[in-house]
């Protein structure tokens, strides 16, 4: 049995049980859930969605009882705390989590979602992490080309519909070459560690068979200046319960 711990999102709005060691889901997951919270679609689904924290903090975002959100995840421990965790938190809307690969979808998700959201693994190389702790590992490698997993997300989206990735800055390129000739209307929004530091992490959004111009977003810093406090005035409203436009 693997230890967990219970942490708080949304200044207490959801406790999540999480694994102890391995990945945890942090301020990733919160991005992920705000930028997702400010696309107001009726159904969507979070591809590779690990213990629920994005899904659930969206849930708890939007506070829509007719919100139909889907939790995507192959890891049956995992999943398990996924279900565990919809059951502890009271959100609004449909909240279902359901075991399958993002790579190979069920056919009865292809086509069915006005968003399909993710914050995927890092590594597409097994061995980029060399660590014996082989949930870890599970966690952090995709398994398969980052294109791959892009091309099933965009399977399980309707003809229109939103694509949301939070991913390494350095991966940018990829996820374009991936997104070309299958979505426009590309949102790119870089996560600074602070004012003037290269990003680290972006926010990209885009519309399935769209062909609209790319944007370039300003972006959002994370801490302050040195010594000004832990976070930016920008991070903290989201943590808080705001809502990030991508």
């Amino acid at each position: 049995m693997i230890e967990t711990t219970h942490d708080i999102f949304l200044k207490g709005a959801l406790t999540i049980e999480q694994p102890s060691k391995g990945y945890r889901a942090g301020t990733d997951a919160v991005l992920l859930a705000a930028a997702a919270a400010a696309i107001h679609v009726g159904k969507a689904l979070e591809a590779g969605c690990g213990v629920g924290t994005a899904l659930l903090s969206l849930a708890s975002l939007r506070a829509d009882s007719t919100l139909q959100l889907t939790g995507l995840e192959k890891d049956e421990a995992a999943w398990c705390l996924a279900v565990s965790n919809a059951k502890a938190n009271s959100v609004s809307g449909e909240v279902k989590f359901v075991l399958g690969d993002v790579l190979v979808p069920d056919e009865a998700l292809l086509g069915a979602y006005d968003l399909v959201f993710s914050n995927p693994p890092y590594f597409d190389d097994d061995q980029a992490i060399r660590d014996p702790d082989a949930a870890r590992h599970a966690a952090y490698i995709l398994g398969a080309p980052l294109d791959a997993w892009i091309k099933g997300m965009l399977a399980m989206a309707t003809p229109k519909g939103r694509f949301l990735m939070i991913h390494r800055a350095d991966r940018l390129p990829d996820i374009l070459a991936a997104l070309r000739g299958r979505a426009g209307d590309i949102g790119i929004c870089p996560v600074r560690p602070r004012a003037g530091t290269p990003a680290k992490r972006v926010l990209v959004s885009a519309r399935k068979g769209s062909r609209a111009p790319l944007r370039l977003l300003a972006g959002i810093d994370m801490h302050p200046p040195v010594g000004e406090g832990r976070f930016s005035a920008d991070y903290q409203a989201i943590c808080d319960g705001g809502v990030l436009a991508v």
